[in-house]
């Protein structure tokens, strides 16, 4: 069996990350604070019709003003507060604590973030002003109400409001990779493949939209380098449980690889790509980013498996998604298994052009359901009862460290 390349590493590395936003909204969905993702698409929405920005431009631009909102929603007067009381009882040394220097200090590491933001917008097309002066005019208006908004909805607020605008995006992400043959898939069929008609020589929106916020997420990596007052870097690592399969120790390992690469081997730590979209996307545009992300987005897997358990993932998902809504339909029979569950995946799937039997989305199903979800669960609980968030540029990815490790017993939803 040939060993993954670079390019499919960074690829499920993409996938996962889409994967886990979307299982993440499937716990938020129908409860009183999704109303705050739809309130904030709703206010974008307008702004970008008022301005007259639409097509492309309005994704794009849609993306920085959900990226800047995320920035500037990351610090609150209640995290600032905490930080106060905590370095007073923790002064050790008897340096007198100055709290207004301390509050600059927080400032300006925010407005930094907040410009490299727009530097970067600038060069997909968009108009700085109106980023800086349209965030700036929701977050100083008491009426919208956006200083109250939870610190759930404030944190991944740009994955989780893409997850709500393109709910099937891991296995659409998925099938335009395999059809602009940037990775291979033995499973999928161009005859069966439904929309590959749809797919023309220029990336889609939905990708499109994805490139950037992998560029957000490598951006904020690289702030949290920037913006340290610190001059060397810790590097913990968690001893394993073995009882992780073979792959998933494999991919962790390969995590911390590329972190000390990163320190050890780039003459700047700090260095991040642009995913440039405001002209032609084309394919050499998809691997450019991969390739850029294999090097600087570090991401731990929450999903294990090879390339090739990854259809099953998805369609697993799928799975879950009907249970949900046909709570008493049969998901796989031995015998006749048609109108079940799995056979209306399998069929989803087939429209795709990926041929996955029922009954190994049965068995996949069975086996992530308590491992992989609960663990999303885990996060979204402990998210949930934060009383705020960590700044955005300190790049803080603690609990979603802890629920890696969260092995399911008593979880209720």
């Amino acid at each position: 069996m040939p060993s993954t390349t670079n390019l499919q590493k960074a690829a499920f590395d993409a996938i996962d990350t889409l994967h886990f936003g979307q299982v993440l909204m499937s716990f938020i969905y129908g409860r009183s604070i999704a109303d705050w993702y739809h309130y904030i698409l709703t206010l974008i929405n307008e702004a970008l019709q008022k301005k007259g920005i639409s097509g492309k431009q309005a994704e794009i631009t849609k993306h920085y003003l959900l990226s800047a909102l995320e920035i500037y929603l990351s610090v609150d007067n209640k995290y600032i507060s905490d930080l106060h009381d905590y370095s007073e009882e923790n002064n050790s040394d008897g340096t007198p604590y100055n709290r207004d220097i301390s509050e600059q200090f927080i400032e300006h590491r925010r407005n930094y973030s907040l410009s490299l933001l727009c530097a970067v917008a600038c060069e997909n097309g968009v108009d700085k002003k109106f980023i800086v002066q349209t965030t700036a005019e929701w977050i100083n208006n008491e009426k919208l109400g956006l200083s109250t908004m939870p610190a759930l909805v404030r944190n991944r607020l740009v994955e989780c409001c893409y997850a709500i605008e393109y709910p099937d995006a891991p296995l659409r992400f998925y099938h335009e990779l395999v059809n602009h043959n940037i990775i291979l898939c033995g499973k999928h069929s161009s005859k069966k493949d439904k929309y590959a008609q749809e797919l023309g020589s220029e990336l889609s929106l939905l990708f499109i939209r994805a490139g950037l916020l992998f560029e957000f997420k490598m951006q904020q990596r690289a702030m949290e380098i920037m913006t340290s007052n610190k001059n060397n870097y810790q590097i913990k690592i968690s001893k394993l449980d073995f009882e992780k399969s073979r792959i998933s120790r494999k991919n962790i390992a390969d995590y911390y690889k590329r972190l000390i690469d990163i320190w050890l081997l780039e003459k700047n730590p700090s260095t991040f790509a642009i995913f440039r979209c405001k002209e032609h996307v084309s394919k050499t545009d998809a691997e450019k980013i991969l390739k850029t992300m294999r090097k600087f987005y570090l991401h731990k897997r929450m999903f294990g498996g090879t390339q090739g358990n990854w259809l099953g993932t998805l369609g697993a998902f799928e799975i879950e998604l009907c249970c949900k809504e046909e709570p008493k339909r049969a998901i796989y029979y031995e015998t006749n298994n048609s109108l079940t569950i799995s056979d209306k995946v399998k069929s989803k799937l087939l429209d795709y052009g990926f041929n996955v039997s029922a009954r190994s989305l049965y068995l996949r199903h069975k086996a992530i359901k308590k491992e992989g979800y609960s663990k999303i669960l885990y996060y979204y609980h402990s998210v949930l009862g934060l009383p705020y968030i960590p700044p955005w540029y300190l790049n803080k990815n603690d609990l979603y460290d802890l629920a890696l490790e969260y092995k399911a017993e008593n979880v209720n939803e």
